[in-house]
Order: structure tokens, then sequence, then C-alpha cells
């Protein structure tokens, strides 16, 4: 009879599920039905385990002696409760889980569960990977979930998602819009980092297996993605082996890394592990740049030709190394067009910036030598374009680009004093190498 009871009971669920729809009340009823099931009227731990369980997760009849035989229609299987109460809308699957909580038998809990999973993979949200996400973080929420189900509804995400996420690399369009790629990417920006790690490392599998390293590279600015996750993706591609013996790729993805790191927002939305990670992979005067608390700037010219204020004027000079008077902070900004720009200032002479004097015409260049002397050593902020050289940096007046800072040749030197100097941007290559500095850490200095 115990056995009877609980089957009628669970047509019942179905009945209620019928007439109450979505209702709260839906959830206080059954709620009330899953207590008359767990109630001391059925002996749970021998009917409930062994008895409805064994007929309805496995899918029997009604069963048993005497009179548990006058149930004669057969029981329906637990996947047929979950559909009929799902009926089409997955959002009703929370009601489902709501209810688990009041059931008091690990079995139980454990069917619906994977009934729930089943249900999931047989419709069509299974192949929304933010819909799979949301379920096994509500799985995450329950007790008693088995691990291996918890693996499985993870695995089967990541799948999905990685495929998803490979739509973007099979166009050359950067404005093509992708709305499943961008809102599985904006929910995946409330996961932890190991999430996206993980389907990245599957997608990276796929797309590599079908495009050239270079290709993939520069595709990887197709996506809308948020600074951060752009930099993550970045980082774990250059990783791959793929592109250990691909210089242009490795090149293409540098160029990305470059480009986030420009971006206004970066140092404020990327954490510190990763802009630390994004640093190491930046060339040597490039990473000094970012990561030095002090830097001196030295012409190629010259092992031992730094810059710093000249030994009797207010203008500045390459000058034998001097570590104290050499050291410079940096401090970085971005101009009303979103571009980076660095200014450097004296840790020495305090709050003394290198300072290009504005040219106002063309005359104001030597008609010999083609330079100006105009760079001096004052209390005023001055920004400067950084420009990333395979030999070093070349520093441009970030206001025009118009002039780019030189020095070495010593042609232009008066006495002790050996000027910095600049000369016109468009002159850069006929005097390239007087034009490009080292970047080199002085954060020791005192």
């Amino acid at each position: 009879m115990a056995v009877y009871r609980g089957v009628v009971l669970i047509y019942l669920f179905i009945w209620l599920s019928a007439v109450c729809g979505n209702s709260n009340d839906l959830v206080l009823e059954r709620s009330q039905i899953f207590k008359t099931l767990n109630g001391s009227s059925i002996d749970l731990s021998v009917h409930l385990d062994l008895g409805l369980l064994e007929h309805v997760v496995a899918g029997g009849g009604g069963g048993g002696n005497g009179n548990d035989n006058a149930l004669t229609t057969p029981a329906p299987s637990l996947e047929s409760i979950i559909r009929a109460e799902i009926s089409g809308d997955w959002e009703r699957s929370r009601f489902v889980l709501q209810l688990v909580n009041q059931t008091r038998t690990i079995q139980l809990k454990q069917a619906i569960y994977r009934a729930l999973w089943q249900e999931l993979r047989q419709s069509k949200q299974i192949y929304n990977p933010v819909k799979i996400l949301e379920f096994y973080e509500q799985l995450e929420q329950q007790s008693q979930v088995p691990k291996g189900l918890l693996e499985e509804v993870y695995g089967i995400f990541l799948e999905r998602g990685a495929e998803l996420l490979s739509t973007p690399f099979y166009t050359n369009s950067q404005t093509a819009n992708f709305p499943l790629v961008n809102a599985l990417l904006l929910r995946l920006s409330f996961n932890t980092l190991d999430m996206l790690r993980d389907i990245l490392a599957i997608l990276y599998e796929i797309v590599l297996a079908l495009n050239p390293p270079l290709s993939v590279a520069n595709r990887l600015s197709n996506y809308s993605a948020n600074i951060l996750q752009l930099s993550f993706a970045n980082l774990q591609l250059l990783d791959r082996p793929e592109l250990q013996q691909d210089p242009p790729a490795r090149l293409s993805v540098q160029r990305n890394l470059r480009e986030l790191l420009e971006q206004p927002e970066f140092e404020r939305n990327v954490e510190t592990s990763v802009r630390q990670e994004l640093y190491e992979q930046l060339p040597l005067d490039e990473r000094t740049l970012y990561t030095a608390q002090k830097i001196c700037l030295r012409n190629v010219t010259d092992d031992n030709a730094y810059i710093y204020e000249c030994p009797q004027t207010y203008l500045i000079c390459s000058n034998p190394q001097d570590a104290k008077k050499a050291a410079f902070y940096v401090q970085r900004g971005h101009n009303a067009n979103g571009t980076l720009q660095f200014a450097f200032y004296s840790s020495y002479w305090r709050n003394r910036y290198i300072f290009r004097e504005p040219t106002t015409t063309t005359s104001d260049y030597n008609s010999t030598t083609g330079i100006s002397k105009n760079v001096y050593s004052r209390n005023a902020v001055y920004w400067w374009q950084v420009r990333h050289l395979e030999e070093g940096v070349a520093l441009y007046d970030a206001g025009t680009s118009s002039a780019v800072l030189c020095g070495g040749n010593p042609l232009h030197r008066d006495g002790e004093e050996h000027h910095v100097y600049t000369r016109r941007a468009a002159d850069f290559n006929l005097y390239r190498r007087e034009c490009v500095w080292r970047v080199e850490n002085c954060t020791e200095a005192t």
C-alpha cells in the first residue's frame, strides 16, 4: 500500500503542475507533496528508497503484494515527470530545484538532478552555453550533487562555449556582430578567469587546427570582450606551442597586447597578475618603462650618454652615467583622443620634467644642422609619445608628433655640455641612430 500511495502522490505532483502553473502557491503545494512523500506515513528508508525509487527512477510499474496490485497503470518515469513539469519552459527547472532540498533521501535528490540534466540535454537550450552555465551554477548551490554529474555538465559547457566562441574566427570582418558570443563573454565576466582559461584551451585547439596562427592572432580583435578578457586571451594564445615557432604570429599578439595596455582603462580594469604577465611579454625597453619605479634614458650612440640636466645650464644634456641625477620617474596619461603619453620627471631635481620648448615655425630648426636645442629641465609637465623600435624607443612630442628627441652627435656639443636636441619627425630615418634611446631600470638609485 505504501508504494501505491507514493505513486499516486507523484501523479498528484503532475496534476498540481497543470493546475497551479508557475505561481508561488505551486511551490508551496509541491513542498507539501514532498513533505508527504517524506512523511512518517511512508517509511522512506524502505519504501521510497527501495520501492518508489526502484519503480519510478528505474521506470518500472506499480507492483508488490496484496493491495499493492490494485495499481494497474504503469508508473511514469522520473524523466517523464520532470518533462511534464517543465513543459518546454526550461526556466521552470528552478522550481524543481527548490523542491529538491525538501527531500530527505540522497537517491531521490540525485535522481532528480540527473533527470533535469537529461531534460536540458534534450532541449534546444543545450546549444546555449549560458543556459548550461546557469544550470551548472545552480547545481553547485545544491547539496549532495554527484561529482561526476558536475564534471559532465561543466565539460559540456566548455565544449559548447568553445564552439560558440570560435565563430568570429571564420570572418575577416571586424564589424560583424555576434549577439550570442557577446552574451557569453558578458556572462563570463562575472566568473573567475579559470573558467575562461578552460574554454580558451578548447577554443584554441579548434581554431588552430583549421587556421594558421597568424590568422588566429589577427582575428582576436574581432571580439567585443572586455579588456581583461582580451588581455587574458592574447596571453593564453601566446603560450600555445603553435606560436612558439611562428614569429609573425607572436609579433601580432604583441601588437594586440600593446594596443590593450595603451587603453585608458587598462590599469583600472585589468587585475595586477594579468598586467604583470602582459608586461613580461614586451621587449625589455618597453617592459622597463611600465614596471620600473625609476628609469634612465641612454642614447644608443654611446654607452655612457644619459639624459639629465647640463652642468651649467637648464638645458638637457647626454651626460656620463650618474645613477642619482639620471633617474626619472615615469608618469603616464592619455590625451583627449585616448592616446597614451609619458612624462619624465627627475627624482634628483624634484618636479623638474624633460621639457621641450615648442617651436612655432620651421625656422626654429637650424638651417644647417636641422636641429633645435630646445629641450630643458622645467617644473612643468611635458608629454612625450613613446614609439617602440627593435633597438630601443623613440620619443616624439605628444602634442603634434612633429618633433623627435635626439642626441649623441659630437657636432652639436658646446664644450662640456653635450646638448640633447630635437629634429623634425620627418627626418627621423635620416638620423635614426641619434634619435633612439634605451630604457634602463634605475629603481635602485637613491
